[in-house]
């Protein structure tokens, strides 16, 4: 037989009496004022679990509990198995290692696996939603009308409307906007319903270069065709789900889910989704009759500045790409390929 020592508190009252709780093989019985208060079977009960310090409390069908007064006593129970695990060095010094590379198993290799496998499962309204959001947010925030003459957008747009065309592009989907941006300076970005959006700055630093233009912006639809907002967003949302299972922080995933349209742009896409945007690109500029190398001539331009005063605004669009020097090489590459071809 054993017994435990300790208060025991009646179901949905603050009354409690000084009890003692006795096992004999399959029952359990409480004793107080003298005698049985009542017996019952030991599957009807739950023993917490063994902590040191902590005293053992039992919990009882009826809403009833009992906490024992001496924090040493235990019931060799049920909890035995669970108790061998808590004291079993080695496998607690194999957690240590193991728990942590689940961990980034988990959220480096499945959960982006997951996610990416369920973008291709995403309609189209959803897509359209998300960049009709984003795009009231940063052209509230961030963009003004273009200063541009209305020539020199005209040609830009001219060149994209045949680009959409030629490629077999959705007219209705992919639209070019031409803004002046102080926050965003050379830049351009694709939301994922197809606007695209390229800027005064980055006009007039190619503005002899048209093809360059092109080549930025073919690069931009290429992140709308491979879905890498749609992407980043379900990383981001699964990432956040599996670290409220993990650690219980439920409430956040709602934060994420709610704010993930208007970040959409301020997020950088991984170096791979860049690359495989500067593949659709050379691969598209060939298409349409142009050199590869008018992508390597863009990047040249930046490269060529980033030793003078205007640096910290013109690194905005290629802080969170691949090395410039490596896609400019890519590109030339790229272009001796084909005409060897």
């Amino acid at each position: 037989m054993q017994s435990l020592t300790g208060n025991y508190y009646f179901p949905k009252s603050s009354e409690s009496k000084q009890a003692t709780v006795s096992v004999v093989s399959d029952t359990v019985s409480v004793h107080y004022d003298g005698e049985c208060a009542f017996v019952i079977a030991k599957e009807a009960m739950k023993l917490s679990s063994s902590i040191p310090g902590v005293a053992t409390e039992i919990d009882f069908e009826d809403g009833g509990r009992f906490i024992a007064s001496d924090a040493k006593q235990r019931l060799a129970i049920s909890s035995a198995r669970l108790e061998g695990f808590e004291n079993n060095k080695p496998l607690i010094f194999a957690s240590v290692f193991l728990v942590p590379f689940c961990m980034w198993f988990i959220l480096a290799v499945g959960m982006p696996y997951i996610a990416n496998k369920s973008v291709a499962l995403v309609p189209q309204s959803v897509s359209n939603q998300m960049g009709e959001q984003s795009f009231d947010v940063i052209h509230e925030l961030f963009l003004s009308p273009s200063e541009l003459p209305q020539a020199t957008q005209d040609k830009v747009i001219a060149q994209w409307n045949d680009a959409v065309t030629t490629l077999g592009l959705p007219k209705n989907q992919y639209n070019l906007f031409v803004y002046k941006s102080d926050y965003f300076g050379p830049n351009a970005f694709a939301l994922p319903n197809g606007t695209v959006v390229i800027t005064d700055a980055l006009i007039e630093k190619l503005e002899d270069k048209p093809d360059a233009i092109l080549a930025v912006l073919l690069h931009e639809i290429g992140h709308v065709e491979r879905q890498h907002s749609l992407r980043l967003v379900a990383q981001s949302v699964s990432n956040t789900l599996a670290i409220a299972v993990i650690f219980g922080d439920v409430e956040s995933l709602g934060e994420v889910i709610l704010g993930t349209g208007s970040a959409l742009v301020m997020n950088a896409f991984s170096r791979e989704m860049e690359s495989e945007a500067d593949d659709y690109a050379l691969e598209k500029l060939v298409t349409l009759g142009k050199s590869p190398t008018a992508f390597s001539d863009a990047m040249e331009v930046f490269l060529s500045l980033k030793s003078q005063h205007e640096e910290s605004d013109l690194l905005q669009y290629l802080s969170t790409h691949p090395e410039v020097k490596d896609r400019i090489k890519k590109a030339q590459e790229y272009g001796l390929f084909t005409e060897e071809k």
